[in-house]
Parts: C-alpha cells; structure tokens; sequence
C-alpha cells in the first residue's frame, strides 16, 4: 500500500507505487521536494562523505532548482561534497547540463570538477558513452558494493508517460546492461533504466493538469509497465512522487 503525505484530508490521493506526497501549489512541491533532497544530501555525506544528484532539465523541476538556491532553510546544503550528474541531455531542444550549470552550479559554488555534465555528440555517441561511465565508474566505484549508486535522482513525467528521455519507442531497447545510453526520443544520451533505478531515492515530480494524462497512465496497473514511467522500480532504494493537485486525476 502507498504511503501518502498530504497537508488536509481532502486533497486527492492517487494510488501509485511508492511514497505519495501531495501538495496545494508547484512552489508547495518544490518546498516538498527540496526539503527530502536536503535531508537525503545530509544523511549521504555523514554516510559516505559525499552526495551524488542526478537531475533533469525541462520545466518540472525549475522550481525545486529555484528553491535549493533562493530559500536560507537549503544554504547548508553540502554542495561542496556534491557531485551533480545529468539524466538526460537532449541531443535537440532545450540543454539540461546549460540549465543545471546555470542554475545550480554556478550559484551554489559546486566546484567544476564534480559537475558531469553529458557531451551529447552524434558524431560519437559511443565515444560520449563511454566516457560518462568512465566518470561514473571512478566516481562512485570507491564507495563500497552496494553502495556505488545515485543518492538522489529527480525526474519528470511527459502526458505519454515518458520521463528520462525515454518514449514509448525506446521501451524495446532499454539498455539495462550498461549505465549510459543513446536516446532515441530526442537524439541525445540518457541514464539507463538500470542506473536509475539503483537509485537510493527517485523524485518523479508532476505538476499542472497537463500532467493529469501522464499520472492516469501511472495508475494503470495493467499498462504502467509498458509506459517508461512504468519502468521506474527501484532495487532497494524509494520512489516518491510528488504532485501538487493539479496533476491529480478527478477521478
């Protein structure tokens, strides 16, 4: 059974896998998501001695971005022991890695040497590949087994159910035997769905009616597999949604 936050008894409840947490307003969630992605940079870098983040561009999670940076509650952030990854870098269209750098990297004075940024180029994709498991690899690979892994992972969710640069077309494909991989959709690189998924946590973040269509197809057991948002399921680690009320289904 799901867990669900929520702040009053009469905001909608969606059942999906994992922890539920619903709140009023996108700037509620972006409050929701920041204040676990603090708490989780906290807990990593008692544990280990660093964190490591994997974050999407696109429009749902500006505002959580916005929050980490404008809000005192998040300036103890630890992003000196931070390194910064990029689960999708699109090969067209809006870049994630100029958006992240800009944002985050630049202001939260994250040293340049723990930003990964994707180097999507058709000309060597494998190349590109390659070398982003390379840096994944040297990374994460000194921390011990089981322990080698994203510590936080934030996604979005398209009306079609896609998230991470994955599309219905990509689902045949999936590339779960290696960490990085071409992406189809949209011509640049993405994480694999195994990568993700060994997350410890992962933030599917969906606010506005516009997302409505993506959550009902989320809730459909029967097709929630075969949606890339379906593939989402991680291996001994927490997946948590948070929608403001908007993005829930009336129905």
């Amino acid at each position: 059974m799901a867990e669900v936050y929520e702040l009053a008894p009469e905001l909608p409840r969606p059942e999906l896998p994992g922890d539920v947490i619903v709140r009023r307003s996108p700037g509620e969630v972006a409050d929701a998501v920041a204040a676990d992605l603090f708490l989780q940079a906290q807990n990593c870098v008692r544990a280990f001695g660093d964190f490591h983040l994997a974050l999407s561009g696109g429009q749902s999670p500006l505002p959580v971005y916005h929050a980490l940076m404008l809000d005192p509650a998040y300036r103890a952030l630890p992003w000196k022991r931070t390194h910064l990854w990029v689960v999708h870098e699109p090969g067209r269209g809006p870049s994630a890695c100029e958006l992240i750098e800009e944002l985050i990297v630049t202001h939260g004075d994250v040293p340049r040497e723990q930003f990964h940024p994707m180097e999507a180029k058709e000309s060597d994709f494998d190349g590109a590949v390659a070398g982003y498991e390379r840096q994944m690899r040297e990374h994460l690979g000194w921390r011990e087994p089981g322990h080698d892994r994203f510590d936080f992972v934030l996604l979005g969710l398209g009306e079609d159910g896609s998230t991470a640069g994955y599309g219905i077309e990509s689902l045949s494909h999936d590339g779960d035997s290696a960490l990085v991989r071409p992406s189809e959709s949209t011509g640049g690189l993405t994480l694999t769905l195994r990568s993700i998924n060994a997350a410890r946590l992962i933030a599917v973040v969906a606010t506005g009616e516009a997302k409505r269509a993506g959550i009902k197809l989320a809730m459909k057991r029967g097709q929630f597999m075969d949606t890339p948002i379906g593939r989402i399921n991680p291996v001994g680690g927490r997946l948590r949604w948070y929608l403001d009320e908007a993005a829930c289904p009336l129905e």
